[in-house]
């Protein structure tokens, strides 16, 4: 007896869905979206009308995709399942060839290329880099971090820490923060004086204040982030601390996602304030920017939801293993006010133990992507953004006033 071909098509493959079809085959179709071998999920194909000059049934599919770097869209694969029957012609899992090898999976930066040096060589001979910024990233490449010391002037750091403590006391409406207390869930409410003390912090100031801009954009933090983007440097997110956070020794590439590149992401650290050890001090293991790629999953950079306790802990684990394996040191940051640190996507880091009792650990942090990238934020809601002082400021939760 006489079998039908299978045959099928990969109609649309993007961030949000995936569908086409399948024919030759009777009864329900249950297919498979995968990555890296990986299952993303499932979905049953539907029968469908025959064409007219056709007598095949197919069946079409449809596919919601779960959040997902845009980056990596490319490369997946729909397959029938329990089977290596893939759909399309296309080998989507052959190398881009010619293209520069990265320490990551997920590419990166000029940065993360296994011929940075040759770059920094060849942008220091054409003139683009000073000396002193080619030595500058060379050690941020190396080590996965770089220092400025008085970075922004004592009277801007004043002016701000003055109006930050305006915000707790009459917070502009649309100002929020993120905060475990009192009851340790989580949640995005406004400004309150007694959330201050525990482990809560200020979301996006840059959208109310011009101090804080001028603090976050001041010149030697913004030529270094241009170097490092090869773009005006684009603020997204920022945390303002009162107190140390105590988190874990974490990667941002877990959390604070950029939708064209998990890695396209760099912070800075600025003290508000002197910083003394058993305050809750930044920590970070040296060199970790450059270990291999922990997947959520087994596919992602991102966390993509609520993960288990046991992946969690792997997670968290792995940091402190890779450590281990390649002999990172543990840094921490005893900052003097107004000195800035910039930190690495992938650098693992986190906050001490607060030894202290009582004490501040006054600070801001704020994440950075290129211009021409995009905070995964946007798909759902994109605010009006601003370009002062050569860098762009927008923000999850208001325009930029």
């Amino acid at each position: 007896m006489h079998q039908p071909q299978v045959s099928g098509q990969v109609i649309r493959k993007d961030e949000n869905e995936v569908t086409g079809w399948i024919a030759g085959m009777d009864g329900p179709v249950v297919l498979e979206i995968t990555h890296a071998d990986h299952v993303l999920g499932e979905c049953v194909a539907k029968p469908e009308p025959p064409e007219a000059d056709s007598k095949t049934m197919r069946h079409g599919f449809s596919f919601r995709m779960p959040p997902f770097p845009l980056s990596e869209v490319k490369n997946l694969r729909v397959r029938l399942k329990h089977s290596s029957l893939y759909l399309g012609s296309e080998d989507v899992n052959q190398p881009n060839v010619g293209a520069p090898r990265t320490i990551s999976s997920f590419g990166g930066m000029w940065i993360d290329r296994a011929d940075w040096l040759d770059k920094l060589a060849l942008k220091h001979r054409q003139g683009a880099l000073s000396d002193e910024l080619s030595v500058a990233l060379f050690r941020f490449i190396r080590d996965g971090y770089l220092i400025i010391k008085n970075a922004v002037p004592a009277d801007l750091i004043h002016r701000l820490d003055e109006e930050i403590e305006d915000f707790w006391k009459a917070p502009p409406s649309g100002l929020f923060v993120e905060t475990w207390e009192p009851d340790s869930v989580l949640k995005i409410v406004p400004p309150r004086v007694d959330l201050r003390a525990g482990s809560t912090k200020l979301l996006d100031i840059y959208a109310f204040s011009k101090f804080a801009r001028l603090a976050i954009a001041q010149p030697s933090v913004i030529e270094f982030l241009s170097v490092l983007f090869e773009d005006t440097p684009k603020a997204f997110q920022s945390l303002s601390f009162f107190k140390g956070s105590e988190q874990a020794i974490h990667k941002d590439t877990a959390f604070v996602k950029v939708d064209t590149n998990p890695l396209r992401l760099a912070a800075t650290w600025l003290a508000l304030e002197d910083i003394q050890l058993g305050t809750g001090e930044l920590q970070y293991y040296v060199g970790s920017h450059r270990t291999p790629d922990f997947l959520w999953g087994g596919v992602s950079k991102w966390m993509e939801t609520k993960p288990s306790h046991d992946q969690y802990n792997q997670f968290l684990q792995s940091l402190a293993d890779d450590a281990g394996k390649y002999g990172h040191v543990l840094g921490s940051f005893l900052a003097r006010k107004g000195d800035v640190l910039i930190w690495h996507a992938d650098l693992a880091h986190g906050g001490a133990p607060i030894r202290n009792i009582g004490s501040t650990r006054k600070s801001l942090v704020t994440h950075f992507t290129a211009a021409k990238d995009e905070p995964f934020y946007v798909r759902r809601d994109k605010k009006s953004e601003i370009l002062e002082n050569n860098c762009i400021f927008i923000s999850n939760y208001s325009d930029i006033h």
